[in-house]
C-alpha cells in the first residue's frame, strides 16, 4: 500500500475528515490531501505528526505491507518491569510499536495494572485467562472469572485487580499501541458479587 493511501485509510479508520488531521497535526488541508493523493512526499519531521495525530508511529507509516510475520518467542517476550513489583507485564506483538498491543499480565493477589488514558481514541479488550480480577472502567466495575472478556473505550482511566487468592493472568489487546502500565501490589480488593459480572451501561 502507497503511503498516501495507507494515511487516508487510517485517517478514514479514526473517523477524521481531512479538516480534522489538518487541525490535529498542525498542517494544511492542502498539503494532506497532496499527501494522500501522493503528489507529495512528507519530510519526516511531517510524517512524525501525522503519525502523531493519527495516534500511530511513523515506522507504521512507512512498513511495507508485504513485510513477512513477526513471530515472538515465548523465551524471547519483551518484559514491562516497574519499580520491582511482583506483578510481570509481556509485550506478545511485534515491535515497533504498530496499530495493536498485545500484552500476557500476570498478577499476584492484590497485584494491578492499570493505563492511564493518553490518546483521543483508543479501545482495549481484556480476557481473563486464569484467576479472578475486577476491572474498574471510568464509574463501572465488573468481575471476570477465567473464560470472560470485556471490551471499553480506553480513554477512560481503568485498571485491573486481581481480587483472588492466586496468581491471575490476563490477556490485553490494545489499539492503537499505547500501554504505559501503572502496576502494583497491594492488599486484596473486596470481594465482589457475583451479579457484578458484565459491563454497566453509561446513564
Amino acid at each position: 500500500m502507497q503511503l498516501g493511501k495507507k494515511i487516508r485509510d487510517l485517517r478514514c479508520r479514526r473517523g477524521l475528515t481531512v479538516q480534522q488531521l489538518a487541525a490535529a497535526s498542525g498542517l494544511s488541508k492542502g498539503f494532506i490531501s497532496q499527501v494522500e493523493n501522493d503528489r507529495t512526499s512528507p519530510s519526516l519531521a511531517t510524517l512524525k505528526d501525522l503519525a502523531r495525530a493519527l495516534d500511530t508511529s511513523a515506522a507504521y507509516l512507512v512498513l511495507e505491507d508485504e513485510q513477512a510475520p513477526y513471530v515472538v518467542r515465548e523465551n524471547q517476550r519483551p518484559r514491562i518491569h516497574v519499580n520491582g513489583s511482583p506483578s510481570r507485564v509481556e509485550v506478545l506483538s511485534a515491535p515497533p510499536r504498530r496499530n495493536l498491543e498485545l500484552l500476557l499480565a500476570e498478577l499476584p493477589p492484590g497485584g494491578s495494572a492499570g493505563n492511564e488514558p493518553r490518546y483521543p481514541h483508543g479501545e482495549e479488550c481484556v480476557v481473563c485467562l486464569e484467576g479472578r480480577v475486577a476491572v474498574t472502567c471510568g464509574g463501572h466495575q465488573l468481575l471476570l472469572e477465567a473464560g470472560d472478556s470485556c471490551h471499553y473505550d480506553g480513554r477512560a482511566p481503568h485498571t485491573i485487580v486481581n481480587t483472588g487468592s492466586a496468581t491471575a493472568r490476563v490477556l490485553i489487546a490494545i489499539t492503537p499501541a499505547a500501554f504505559e502500565p501503572v502496576v502494583s501490589a497491594r492488599k486484596p480488593a473486596p470481594a465482589i458479587a457475583s451479579d457484578a459480572v458484565g459491563v454497566g451501561t453509561a446513564g
